[in-house]
């Protein structure tokens, strides 16, 4: 019996040397060092505006400064290209939205939103018609008869290939016209364009031309929303004047394929916790910009069916 007693605690003590011996799981320290976080298109757009605030709020839960990095070029795509050779270790992130997947379909890029992984949606920008001020129509209605009156006299400025061109184009599609679709890269690019009388009309987020309207230089024709918003309550929807037009960009953080799995549930707890933010909420609003948030399961619901219709009108955006 006591023989039995010291083997059983001979191997006891075995199993406890091997067992404090085992390799312990390494720990998640994410992050430690600060965040880049790549905007494929130029300062003062759109894009640029909603993500600085995204950055701006995410360093309160991920406890490390959050700084973007323009890499402006080709419809969005330079900066996804330099974001896909990143390390992939949570360090580089990036945005996307609906312009990769028409840049994909165009034929831009072998991008496409599958070759990131995607993390979670965060806003959605409604979009406007504006106009040059001095463009020879103040409403909706005066625009659509000038536009089919005149075919191809409109410079209509989008970025090609991009979310822009395919907007341009169903709006001429539908209003039996065309349009001189004049090539920029991102809004904030076609806003000065615009401001500056070289191009007619574009589709632009609030954010972008607010000022350059209460200057005088831009008006605005439409809201391009399924319903008349806030910012404007005086203005028709496009849907209203009689096209089923309804132009929006929702804008979401991706990472580097082969990103660990633990890693990206850090970011995605953090982005979580910043769009029930308040104060994110508020400086959003405040830029006439949706909080519009998707965990990683809907986004990438939300980016493949985006792409099953877009892939269905390839054809027009060559």
């Amino acid at each position: 019996m006591k023989r039995f007693l010291v083997v059983i605690l001979v191997l006891a003590l075995v199993l406890s040397i091997f067992t404090s011996c085992a390799p312990k799981e390494k720990e998640v320290t994410f992050p430690d060092k600060p965040i880049q976080f790549i905007v494929p298109w130029s300062p003062g757009g759109g894009s640029d505006v909603a993500m600085r605030i995204v950055a701006q709020h995410a360093e309160k839960y991920l406890g490390q400064p959050v700084t973007v990095v323009n890499v402006p070029g080709v419809s969005g795509t330079i900066g996804l290209m330099e974001l896909a050779e990143k390390p992939a270790d949570g360090y580089y992130i990036g945005l996307i939205h609906e312009g990769l997947v028409v840049a994909h379909h165009a034929g831009v890029t072998d991008l496409n939103y599958d070759s990131f992984i995607p993390v979670a949606n965060m806003t959605d920008t409604p979009q406007w018609l504006a106009a040059y001020a001095d463009a020879p129509y103040d409403t909706i209605e005066e625009f659509y008869a000038y536009a089919k009156a005149n075919p191809g006299d409109i410079n209509f400025g989008m970025t090609l290939k991009g979310v822009a061109h395919a907007w341009g184009a169903s709006m001429a599609e539908q209003l039996g016209t065309e349009f001189n679709l004049i090539p920029y890269e991102g809004t904030g690019d076609r806003i000065k364009a615009l401001a500056g009388g070289f191009i007619d009309v574009t589709v632009s987020d609030y954010a972008s031309v607010v000022q350059f309207v209460e200057n005088g230089d831009l008006k605005l024709l439409a809201a391009c929303s399924e319903e008349r918003n806030p910012a404007t309550p005086d203005l028709p929807t496009l849907i209203e004047s009689g096209y089923d037009l309804v132009f929006s960009v929702r804008r979401g953080v991706v990472a580097p394929l082969e990103t660990p799995d633990e890693i990206v549930a850090i970011l995605a707890k953090a982005l979580a916790d910043t769009a029930a933010d308040p104060e994110f909420i508020a400086d959003l609003a405040n830029m006439q910009i949706d909080t519009f948030y998707l965990d990683q399961t809907k986004y990438i619901d939300y980016l493949s069916t985006f792409d099953t219709n877009t892939a269905a009108i390839a054809a027009q955006l060559q």
